[in-house]
């Protein structure tokens, strides 16, 4: 739960596509949204068949529709964050872009978004022009993007930053060029690069101004701080960029298969404690259920 809390109620609106397995997309989001005690509106921005398997079948929704749903919400509920999720087109990302930019009236709500355009094996779910329209207009509206590593890649590599990304260090650089996309923060994920204990004390050697926060970690921070070199836990490692700040987040890694629809809970997640008075930085550690000690 959420660090930051209120007594009054609270609503998150979530713009994303549907997943008729109920594992992802809209149906995973208000599900989230209900377990951090906020309500949940939704705009829907394609129908998908799928599955945890994979999609078979998507059908867009119109994006003159899109804009009305959005509307069509913030004109009635008041709303304290939003966040999108599967944007499907180049026209689907402006139509939001204009109905937010219509509704906003100089508000600072926040805005989350996982941009999802690469899929979990790597294929391209947006094609170039989409993604430079989610860049260079969607982006500077946004408190918070949250892409994994394929996204991240994807995202550098159209603005012709140095995209690869295969340890750390890469990370580190790649949530800073990011940052530079207009967001106010960026969450790079870390779930597709497994590290370990000793590429962790590697980087903060290397970048001694990182503030590293460790979750479930805390006896094999001290071993390794000690000098015991017999135990490298396999790790998982996410960076956060907000203006001069970088931060890592570092937690075990968990051998599973089960991972549809997790990064859409994470930045629901994120979003919801942000409506519950939450920044980004706090939001995000609230959800690591983060305790143990910082490397010196």
């Amino acid at each position: 739960m959420c660090a930051a809390s209120t007594n009054t109620a609270r609503s998150v609106l979530t713009i994303a596509g549907s997943d008729s397995s109920g594992g992802a997309g809209i149906q995973a989001d208000l599900k989230t949204i209900a377990a951090h005690g906020c309500y949940g509106a939704s705009v829907i921005t394609a129908l998908t068949a799928q599955n945890t398997t994979g999609v078979q079948g998507v059908q867009p929704t119109p994006p003159a529709f899109v804009e009305k749903q959005i509307i069509s919400v913030l004109d009635d509920i008041e709303t304290h964050a939003i966040k999108t999720g599967m944007l499907y087109d180049a026209e689907c990302i402006r139509a939001v872009v204009r109905a937010l930019m219509t509704q906003s009236s100089g508000s600072t709500l926040p805005i989350i978004c996982d941009p999802v355009c690469v899929s979990t094996s790597g294929h391209s779910l947006l094609d170039p022009t989409a993604i430079q329209v989610l860049i260079e207009e969607f982006f500077p509206l946004t408190t918070l993007i949250t892409p994994n590593k394929f996204e991240a890649e994807r995202l550098l590599s159209l603005k012709g930053e140095s995209s690869e990304i295969h340890n750390l260090q890469d990370m580190v650089v790649a949530a800073k060029d990011l940052l530079r996309y207009g967001s106010h923060a960026v969450l790079l994920k870390g779930g597709h690069l497994i590290t370990s204990m000793g590429d962790v004390k590697d980087l903060l050697h290397q970048f001694p101004d990182i503030d590293a926060i460790f979750s479930g970690l805390l006896s094999s921070n001290m071993e390794i701080l000690q000098g015991d070199s017999t135990r490298d836990p396999k790790l998982v490692v996410d960076v956060f960029s907000e203006g001069d700040q970088i931060a890592i987040f570092a937690r075990p890694h968990i051998n599973s298969k089960s991972t549809h629809g997790t990064g859409c809970t994470l930045s629901t997640a994120i979003a919801s404690c942000l409506a519950r008075g939450s920044n980004c930085a706090l939001a995000f550690l609230s959800l690591s259920s983060v305790r143990g000690p910082i490397f010196q």
